[in-house]
């Protein structure tokens, strides 16, 4: 049987053949693309994770030092040993001003030798004084550190004692700020009657000589 519209039907076939050609292009360009997609989406990505904000108090640790209780103590204690220290070194000064100007005058008077001798004596005397003079300082030094850092240790607890009762998870000193809107938490007033009312005095105790 012939056709009756041949030409019809052969623009039909390359229609379909067209679109036959399209779909496969199609496939082409989509086909990587959502394999792709397919396997970024299979891959497990990391869970973001949030910090918890952080509860800040702060706190003035430089002003409760000085108008702590026990760091006054300390100082009134501190200052009585060296006013006594002081004292002993201008007697001890005194004494080696006495003993130079008796070297001098036996310049005159005995031999050479006899005046080497007292002249080693007298630079012996004088080192002997200088080395006392610094181990009774550092003596000092040593006895006030210790009776501080007995303060600074109790302030670590007391302020760490505030701060979980306040609900707060950081504390910051109060130096290390750069803006500070109000006074909403600071600590500071409450740390310092705290620890004013749990060491009220330090005693320093000054090591013997070694």
């Amino acid at each position: 049987m012939q056709l009756r519209y041949p030409v019809l039907t052969g623009e039909r076939a390359l229609v379909r053949r067209s679109i036959a050609l399209l779909f496969a292009g199609l496939a082409l360009l989509v086909g990587p693309a959502a394999s792709y997609a397919q396997e970024t989406t299979g891959v497990a990505q990391p869970a973001s994770r949030r910090l918890p904000y952080a509860q800040v108090a702060v706190v003035d640790i430089p002003t409760i030092l000085q108008q702590a209780t026990a760091m006054r103590t300390i100082q009134q204690q501190l200052d009585v040993q060296k006013e006594q220290l002081q004292r002993d070194v201008a007697q001890q000064q005194e004494g080696l001003r006495q003993a130079e100007q008796e070297l001098a005058r036996l310049r005159q008077t005995v031999s050479v030798e006899e005046f080497d001798r007292k002249r080693t004596e007298f630079e012996t005397q004088v080192s002997a004084t200088g080395r006392a003079l610094q181990e009774r300082t550092r003596r000092l030094d040593i006895a006030f550190n210790q009776a501080r850092n007995n303060v600074i240790n109790t302030l670590d607890q007391v302020i760490a004692e505030v701060a979980r009762e306040s609900g707060a998870t950081l504390v910051i000193s109060r130096q290390f700020i750069v803006y500070q809107s109000g006074a909403a938490g600071d600590i500071t007033a409450e740390v310092l009657e705290r620890l004013n009312g749990r060491l009220p005095q330090v005693t320093v105790s000054v090591p013997p000589p070694t």
